[in-house]
């Protein structure tokens, strides 16, 4: 969306909230598009009456300079940030500018609830402007003490209720809470009940109800001034904070006091001050101290006396009545003593009165007089610093005076002029734009008349044709017109651009001239560089062929040293090994050479040597062709005896598991007979048992 501008999508959004509740103003697009600027204005102070009701009113009834200033005063309070001056912000306020005005509808129909809430709060927190030289007023800076106290506690009421408000409990939560509430009356009366069934009997039953009931009231009471005790508490800090307020403000006053007065002057108020506290801390603060302490003794001796009885209680209400009674009877004796007509002294009364009514008004005039005074001595005080501060500057006489008079004369008419030429603008301006309204509503009035003439004699759209082809007629004698301005521009170009050319080549002549000479030496000398330049290359192509040959050759060169070199190394090895030979041949003529073998023969030559390893190969050779051929003849019946020993194993393990088997069989049957047949028999009185026969016997 764009912010600067009345895109379509902004406008969308606009018409979308103005033809919601709480609006309902049945808009188009293309009928808030064609709004004249007053009923733009007229769309802006719609929603501002919506968020605060100080602004319905009619825009009719004031002056449009008025209404600027309550809308940006009013945008202002909202915290609507305009990127322009305010002077500009005005003027396009009041044309109905779309780039100003589409912002701020879509900034404020964004906003609604939070900006209505603004709206509310700043009738009481906005700040009222107060001159500074109000200040010297001492009810002034009373009222506005108070005004600034209320702000505060107006804040605090407001966070309370936006507390409570958030705090809110469904209905349904209500209705359950009260029913929990109604279950547990219910479950109480019943335990009183019960406890009144079980105490009925006991003794003093009713002095303890009664004991009991007094401790509640008590506990209650309690519980009541513990909250009193909070809110005295909470204005003591109110008046503290307002104290300490009052204080530094009655400081800087006397600092102002000080600097503005001399010596004598503060000595003077600071020994009035000190007269005065030395007065309150000598008579009527021990007066309050004394009063206080009385009250506290009468308190101290009612709470002394104990509780009051019913009786007394009765007996000091009769007294009351019967006091209250006597002062009325006075009271009445008074009344028909002052409208008695004989009464001598009624005159006097009045006149007493009336004296006293003087008096208080003089005195409320004097005290005023006097603040006029003190005023009016800061003012003459600063009016000499001021004077003091201009000494020194030089003071206009003469001919310098009567031309700065004039001067200021001169600027002083020019100003009026100024000032009532602007008032005629605005006026006029609103005429004009009130005339341009009525017109535009003639005009659709007009429009509408015709339409309905058109479609009466059939011709329908008539208007809106003829009106479009001139329309059309007008933009192609436009276009006519700024073809032919392009042309002419075109040729005008073209001139210009040829006549810049003709200069330009005037200019160049002398510098294509040594162009010319330049180019004709760079001919010769590019001839004599390409004549060297083959001379050279030709030279290069010769030299670099001869030192690819001689390359060639080194390389062919290098690779034969490499292979005599290997070939030397070759023949070197084979010299080597010859000598060894030799040398083995050497020792077996000599007879140097001794082998033992493994059955202890001796052998004295290679030969012999060779000839036993040939003989144990050829034996070992024979050996394992003999057993191949055995395990070739035997290798059938052998397997088939080997799988027999396996078939034989298995079954001598199996008989053997069979006999262990039946032989545990054996013996738990063993067992289990001789369990049956292995009775105990105690023997009888007449045959004695085996032990005792046995320990008879011995």
């Amino acid at each position: 969306m764009d912010p600067n501008g009345g895109g379509p999508e902004q406008i969308q959004f606009i018409v979308d909230r103005l033809n919601e509740p709480p609006f309902q103003m049945s808009l188009s697009m293309v009928a808030f598009d064609e709004k004249s600027p007053f009923e733009l204005l007229e769309v802006v102070n719609e929603v501002m009456a919506h968020l605060s009701s100080q602004h319905r009113t009619d825009l009719r009834d004031e002056t449009p300079e008025a209404t600027a200033t309550r809308m940006l005063d009013f945008l202002r309070v909202l915290n609507y940030k305009i990127n322009l001056e305010p002077q500009h912000a005005k003027q396009a306020l009041l044309h109905g500018d779309p780039q100003l005005i589409y912002p701020i509808l879509t900034w404020m129909l964004q906003r609604l609830p939070e900006l209505q809430k603004r709206a509310y709060l700043s009738r009481f927190l906005v700040n009222v402007e107060v001159p500074e030289h109000m200040f010297t007023d001492e009810e002034i800076v009373e009222t506005y003490q108070n005004y600034k106290d209320l702000q505060e506690q107006f804040k605090e009421v407001h966070k309370t209720s936006e507390k409570y408000k958030s705090q809110l409990i469904s209905p349904n939560e209500i209705k359950k809470a009260i029913m929990q509430m109604e279950e547990d009356k219910g479950m109480l009366e019943q335990k009183v009940e019960n406890l009144k069934t079980k105490l009925s009997d006991h003794e003093q039953f009713e002095e303890m109800l009664e004991a009991t009931h007094k401790l509640r009231l008590q506990q209650d009471e309690q519980v009541k001034l513990q909250d009193r005790l909070k809110e005295q508490k909470a204005q003591l800090l109110q008046a503290e904070h307002r104290l300490q307020g009052m204080v530094a403000r009655l400081n800087e006053k006397r600092q102002e006091r000080a600097g503005s007065s001399d010596v004598r002057q503060q000595l003077d108020a600071l020994e009035a001050e000190v007269n005065d506290l030395e007065k309150k801390c000598m008579e009527v603060l021990p007066q309050q101290i004394q009063a206080k302490q009385k009250r506290m003794e009468e308190l101290q001796g009612i709470l002394g006396d104990g509780q009051i009885s019913d009786a007394e209680l009765g007996q000091m209400s009769q007294q009351q009545q019967h006091l209250a009674r006597a002062v009325q009877q006075l009271e009445e004796r008074k009344r028909a003593t002052q409208s008695n007509p004989d009464d001598k002294l009624a005159m006097f009364r009045q006149q007493a009165n009336l004296v006293a009514k003087k008096k208080d008004a003089l005195l409320q005039r004097l005290a005023s007089v006097s603040r006029e005074r003190g005023s009016i001595e800061a003012e003459l005080q600063d009016k000499a610093g001021d004077l003091d501060r201009v000494k020194d500057r030089p003071v206009l006489k003469g001919d310098d005076f009567r031309k700065y008079a004039s001067e200021l004369r001169g600027k002083t008419a020019q100003y009026k002029r100024m000032k009532a030429e602007l008032s005629e603008l605005r006026a006029e301006w609103g005429i004009i734009s009130r005339s341009e309204g009525i017109l535009r509503e003639q005009d659709k009035a007009l429009a509408a008349r015709l339409g309905e003439v058109e479609a009466r004699r059939g011709l329908e759209g008539y208007g809106a044709t003829q009106e479009e082809l001139e329309k059309v007629s007008q933009q192609k004698a436009q276009v006519d017109d700024v073809k032919g301005k392009t042309l002419e521009e075109m040729s005008q170009v073209v001139q210009e651009i040829t006549d810049k050319i003709k200069k330009r080549k005037n200019q160049l002549a002398p510098q294509i001239m040594k162009l010319r000479k330049l180019r004709t030496e760079v001919r010769d000398k590019e001839s004599i560089y390409l004549d060297k330049k083959t001379a050279y290359d030709n030279t290069k192509a010769g030299i670099d062929s001869d030192l690819a040959n001689v390359q060639a050759d080194a390389d062919a060169a290098l690779k034969e040293a490499a292979y005599e070199e290997s070939e030397v190394y070759r023949y070197e090895s084979l010299v080597s090994i010859d000598t060894v030979k030799l040398q083995r041949v050497a020792d077996e003529r000599a007879g140097r050479f001794r082998r033992t073998l493994e059955d202890g023969t001796q052998i004295n030559s290679y030969r012999e040597l060779y000839q036993h390893k040939v003989k144990q190969q050829e034996s070992a050779s024979r050996e394992l062709r003999e057993r191949q051929k055995r395990i070739r003849e035997n290798h059938g019946g052998n397997s088939k005896q080997v799988k027999l020993f396996k078939d034989l194993h298995k079954l001598l393990r199996c008989k053997v598991d069979m006999q262990n088997r039946a032989r545990a069989e054996a013996n738990d049957a063993a067992a289990m007979e001789a369990n049956d047949t292995n009775i105990l028999t105690m023997p009888s009185d007449e045959q004695p048992a085996a032990g005792g026969a046995y320990m008879d016997a011995y």
